[in-house]
């Protein structure tokens, strides 16, 4: 009686299973076909009820004789084995379990074909189970390799996981040549790139780029030096000055501290062109005003500013600006500019009402006319004013130093707190401030 229940439901199992299964390629052998649709039946029913060692027992058998019964067999054989490796402790038996599980990738392959996402989730199952496992590198740069056949689909795990397979494989011991290393970079930084030019989240795949970027410096180590960018990467912009590579240039000398690389201010030029940004208008002004390019430095300043949205940085850029433009001796800009700082951002006016006023001090002898030293030395008494607004005591010491005496005062028949104009290129008005007599 037991047996004849056994086999009625047996029986319910496999016509259940048959009820919803996919189209067979049964074999021809009768006997061969009976086992098949038992076996069948039975590793849909124990894959339902997460029962996977039963599972994997049918599954095994249906992949050994009947190979080509339906693509399922192995999408359900791999999730099976992979069940069984995490469920167990014991690290040999989880390897032999994983080794089963990637079998059965490989089988999907050979007899029907691997989806994009099946490639990738198998590449990414050797960095999860075996990133520690010297012996499996090779096997795992290799599935990575294949993952990256297809950029448009390799999945957000598979960026800095693959990257790291290098790191750690070079660490084994394993023969990468730098070129290797770096194409791999390479190529993960364009499908980071490829991912935000379709919309996904840039914050995160900045941070993909950011430990992209380390794991090969950490790769390299020392062989990643100004000259290997200067002789392998970065010549290339000038055949194919495009924004991606001239992101990982310049990335790459910036990091690798090579700033002072004839490439720097190519790639950073290059980018600021396609895609305009603060940060990046600012290095180039600056490495002009460095190079005494000083209209360059005036234009790219403008065009940080300009971009900036931050009071207290398009302030600094202001202040910056405002330098260059006393390097060139064109103080009334400068004043303009420093002026246009302190009104931005109220934290900047200190430094830059003392700017102007120690263009004041440094002005005398451009603007003394040698006549009067009372009219003369009115350029100290509007530099105290502008100490005085910004609160700097020293500054104001040193201008009172050079007022005209209250004797000279008294002498040009003048009259302390009396108004007086400034001329020459400061034109304004002050009071009329003097010293004691010594």
């Amino acid at each position: 009686m037991k047996k004849l229940i056994l086999l009625i439901l047996t029986v319910f199992v496999i016509q259940g299973a048959f009820a919803q299964a996919p189209q067979l390629n049964l074999p021809s052998d009768p006997k061969l076909e009976a086992e098949a649709k038992r076996r069948f039946a039975l590793s849909v029913d124990a894959m339902s009820a997460d029962k996977f060692r039963e599972a994997a027992n049918s599954l095994s058998w249906l992949m050994k004789n009947v190979p080509e019964l339906y693509d399922g067999l192995y999408i359900n054989s791999y999730k099976a084995y992979e069940e069984l490796a995490e469920a167990t402790s014991d690290e040999a038996k989880k390897n032999m379990l994983l080794d089963s599980m990637f079998i059965a990738f490989d089988l999907k392959a050979k007899y029907y074909e691997l989806s994009d996402l099946e490639v990738n989730n198998k590449a990414y199952r050797y960095y999860k189970y075996w990133k520690s496992n010297k012996d499996k590198m090779p096997e795992a740069i290799e599935a990575y390799e294949a993952a990256y056949k297809n950029p448009a689909e390799v999945i957000n795990n598979n960026l800095v996981s693959y990257m790291d397979i290098i790191r750690r494989a070079k660490a084994y011991g394993v023969d990468i040549p730098n070129d290797k290393v770096f194409d791999v970079y390479t190529q993960v930084m364009e499908t980071i790139d490829l991912k935000e030019q379709n919309g996904e989240d840039a914050d995160r795949l900045e941070k993909y780029r950011t430990t992209v970027n380390s794991l090969l410096t950490m790769t390299m180590g020392d062989d990643l030096n100004c000259d290997f960018i200067n002789n392998n990467l970065a010549p290339k912009l000038e055949t194919d000055p495009n924004t991606k590579l001239a992101k990982k240039v310049f990335s790459l000398l910036l990091n690798q501290g090579c700033s002072e690389s004839p490439y720097f201010l190519t790639a950073a030029e290059i980018i600021q062109k396609d895609e305009p940004t603060e940060g990046i208008a600012k290095v180039i002004a600056q490495r002009a005003f460095v190079n005494e390019e000083y209209d360059k430095a005036i234009s790219f300043y403008n065009e940080a500013i300009n971009l900036s949205k931050d009071p207290e940085k398009k302030a600094d850029l202001l202040l910056d600006l405002t330098s260059v433009y006393i390097k060139m001796g064109n103080k009334a800009e400068a004043r303009k500019t420093a002026l246009q700082a302190a009104e931005t951002n109220k934290a900047s006016e200190s430094q830059a009402l003392t700017l102007v006023a120690n263009m004041y001090m440094n002005s005398f002898d451009q603007c003394a006319k040698k006549v009067s030293q009372v009219e003369d030395r009115a350029i100290f008494m509007a530099a105290y004013d502008l100490y005085q607004k910004a609160g700097n005591s020293e500054g104001m010491a040193q201008a009172k130093a050079q007022f005209p005496t209250v004797s000279d005062v008294f002498t040009a028949n003048k009259k302390e707190g009396e108004s007086i104009r400034v001329g020459c290129w400061i034109n304004v008005s002050t009071t009329i401030k003097a010293r004691p007599t010594n």
